[in-house]
């Protein structure tokens, strides 16, 4: 069964002469519990790709498909409900707020959910300890390192049990022991949580880990 489907995905920045074709024409299907890897070189238009299956921006031409759900036809107030639903993303850069616990950080989509406090406390709680985050759930980013951090946003990705995941060169900022725990963990993910996860990457080698490239 497909959770994500693109059809005829095309992005355009600017017109005319200087127009920048950042995506021309994109199909692609991700069966539910798929591990798939997205890779191509830096400017290849993946990050563009990535936030268009997200909804996170609108294509100029195309369609995305999201649990069967067009995510374009909806409103941005129910493109917004529906992607805090569905979808839980992982950058290269974190994206943590800085002033916050790591465990107040996963809390966070949970709070705008309408999740309560206890249930929210307990699970951020419990997907802290899942990423190996148990014993530093109390610093704050600046407190962590960057694996650390990861883990934490890894965490937060997952906080309302989404159907998918689509992580944005999550092992970019990282050394590569520290990328390679970060896939483990991926992996625990996809294997016991039975999570759609798609990686954008530009290491072959990473994505030769996944079940398939694209």
């Amino acid at each position: 069964m497909d959770i994500l489907k693109a059809c005829g995905l095309r992005k355009i920045y600017g017109s005319g002469e200087t127009a920048v074709h950042a995506l021309d024409g994109v199909n692609l299907t991700v069966e539910k519990g798929e591990f798939v890897a997205i890779v191509g070189t830096s400017g290849s238009g993946k990050s563009t790709l990535l936030h268009m299956l997200g909804g996170l921006d609108r294509p100029t031409e195309g369609k995305v498909f999201v649990d069967g759900k067009d995510i374009f036809a909806l409103k941005d107030e129910e493109l917004t409900i529906f992607r805090r639903r569905k979808i839980g993303f992982v950058f290269q850069t974190y994206n943590l707020i800085p002033r916050t616990s790591a465990l107040a950080n996963v809390e966070l989509p949970m709070l705008y959910a309408g999740v309560t406090r206890k249930e929210r406390t307990e699970r951020a709680k419990e997907l802290l300890e899942l990423v190996g985050m148990k014993d530093r759930m109390h610093h704050k980013p600046d407190e962590l390192s960057g694996g650390q951090k990861q883990r934490t946003a890894i965490a937060r990705a997952m906080a309302n049990d989404p159907a998918l995941i689509l992580a944005d060169e999550p092992t970019g900022a990282l050394d590569s022991a520290t990328g390679h725990h970060i896939m483990d963990l991926f992996h625990k993910l996809h294997r016991e949580q039975g999570k759609t996860v798609v990686l954008i990457t530009h290491s072959r080698e990473l994505a030769e880990e996944t079940e398939r490239i694209i």
